[in-house]
């Protein structure tokens, strides 16, 4: 097996008892890229999302990057920075406890915790609010801070579900130029975005997700 094709998704299948969510979808994403997907409300983004992240399992299919599979979980959880759509940050914490807290959640040994938390501390999408409790925090800056809580540990796939929702104009700016210098340092980024013209502007290339088929948004799919 080639161990240089990336992100390779290969035949998957999904359904929530009875009611097919995709069937047989398959791409493959290079290093150095970024995928926008769009589709809407209950189309399957936020699922293929989890699946690839290895959260929800497939009914069909593998997941695979270079040469490591889902098989091993927790190997693959280290490849893995996904930031899902529900803000997942506790609002009693301070920006510097959120990414503690997340550092140990993942499993990081605790010297690499330590380097890493502190490498997210120089950075200038939170280094301005790190005592700032995320209750007390804007839509966009808890956006950053999501953000922020997907780069620890500088994982090869970043999994990105809405990340822009809610977050003021100036704030999408600065995550999208990280997203931009994610992507020029080889990682591998999938959106998924209700907002055509960020993912446009942003994305190397934009896929569809409609009636559990995946395909390149300019397809012409009407019946």
């Amino acid at each position: 097996m080639p161990h240089n094709n990336g992100l390779v998704v290969e035949r998957l299948s999904k359904s929530w008892g009875a009611h097919p969510v995709f069937s047989n979808i398959s791409f493959t994403q290079p290093r150095g890229t970024i995928f926008g997907f769009k589709g809407e409300n209950g189309s399957g983004k936020s699922t293929l999302l989890k699946i690839i992240a290895g959260i929800v399992p497939a009914d069909e299919g593998e997941v695979r990057f270079e040469s490591e599979t889902q098989n091993n979980r927790m190997r693959w959880s280290l490849l893995i920075g996904y930031v899902p759509q529900e803000l997942a940050l506790d609002e009693r914490f301070t920006v510097r406890e959120t990414l503690l807290f997340w550092a140990a959640a993942r499993g990081f040994p605790k010297n690499e915790r330590t380097r890493w938390v502190a490498i997210a501390e120089q950075d200038p999408l939170i280094s301005s609010f790190l005592s700032k409790k995320i209750s007390e925090c804007s839509g966009g800056m808890a956006r950053r801070c999501s953000l922020l809580v997907g780069l620890l540990g500088d994982p090869p796939i970043l999994l990105l579900d809405e990340p822009f929702a809610g977050a003021d104009d100036a704030s999408q700016d600065m995550m999208a130029e990280r997203l931009t210098a994610c992507r020029a340092r080889g990682q591998v980024i999938l959106v998924a975005s209700h907002d055509a013209t960020l993912i446009r502007n942003l994305c190397d290339r934009v896929l569809l997700l409609q009636k559990g088929a995946l395909m390149d948004e300019d397809t012409d799919v009407s019946r």
